[in-house]
């Protein structure tokens, strides 16, 4: 295991990628009455302008939904992802919807396409898996080189996002299996800590809750990707991925979930407000 002292250096460097001071000028989007997202000038104009709904006044953007339940705020949404579409303001169309909450306990006050969500800074949650070999190694992806965000980079063996109408568990078990033919339900998983990601994009901005959890891979585990989106699957000592990490060959979401696990299980000390 790598030294407590390294990984808190490389914790807290990562961290301040992960969580900058929000830049200034981002207009607050609201919906429902709650904060829901970050938004560039440009883009909150083109909605005012554009997209049924919307309301741009005194520096804040505004989905008009006095008197609209769930469903008919997720339909004015939809509109409004397929102008920043049609617009070029968006790229990526996933044909997935995710929700949109005030606070993660709290209840789904819409639902919008993934493709849309860093466009309007909206916090979306995603689950990543760390998988130990019994070897104690580590089993990793590399992103396969036509994904549109870090391409050919390092990964955790499973992650994804958590559509809506999925909990933090079902997500997990389906990326599990389209991501490396792996059945949860004959592994033993456990639940670690989460963070919070919120930083600028090209896209737009990111605010992503990520939650980590681990597994230990039997000797007959046999791991294939189904899906396409991995291009390969490798075992990588500890000190090999720390490296790799090192030398930021690793998602930045996928390095701090990895940090989250190792010193979670060395029961080392982290940086302040991170992992919660």
């Amino acid at each position: 295991m790598p030294s407590a002292a390294r990984l808190w250096s490389i914790t807290e460097r990562l961290q301040s990628r992960a969580q900058p001071a929000r830049p200034a000028g981002l207009r607050p989007f609201i919906v429902a009455g709650h904060a829901a997202g970050w938004v560039q000038p440009d883009v909150a104009a083109f909605l005012a302008q554009h997209a049924a709904g919307f309301s741009d006044v005194n520096g804040t953007l505004r989905l008009n939904d006095d008197g609209l339940d769930t469903a008919a705020r997720s339909a004015l949404l939809f509109e409004a992802a397929l102008r920043l579409r049609d617009a070029g303001l968006i790229r990526g169309w996933r044909d997935e919807q995710l929700a949109i909450r005030a606070q993660p306990s709290t209840k789904v006050l819409a639902t919008i396409e993934r493709a849309a969500c860093r466009a309007l800074g909206i916090t979306t949650e995603a689950v990543h898996l760390n998988a130990y070999a019994d070897d104690g190694t580590l089993v990793v992806a590399r992103r396969a080189p036509h994904k549109p965000i870090d391409p050919d980079r390092w990964d955790n063996l499973v992650g994804g996002m958590v559509p809506a109408g999925e909990t933090l568990e079902q997500a997990l078990e389906r990326e599990a299996w389209e991501e490396a033919g792996l059945e949860l339900d004959r592994i033993e998983v456990h639940h670690g800590r989460s963070f919070h990601v919120r930083r600028p994009v090209p896209e737009g901005y990111q605010s992503e809750r990520i939650h980590v959890y681990d597994a230990t891979l039997g000797p007959d585990a046999s791991c294939a990707n189904q899906d396409g989106e991995v291009a390969v699957i490798a075992h990588q000592t500890l000190a090999d991925v720390v490296a790799a990490i090192e030398g930021d060959e690793f998602t930045l979401e996928a390095a701090l979930a990895t940090l989250e696990s190792l010193t979670r299980r060395g029961a080392y000390a982290t940086p302040a407000g991170l992992f919660e």
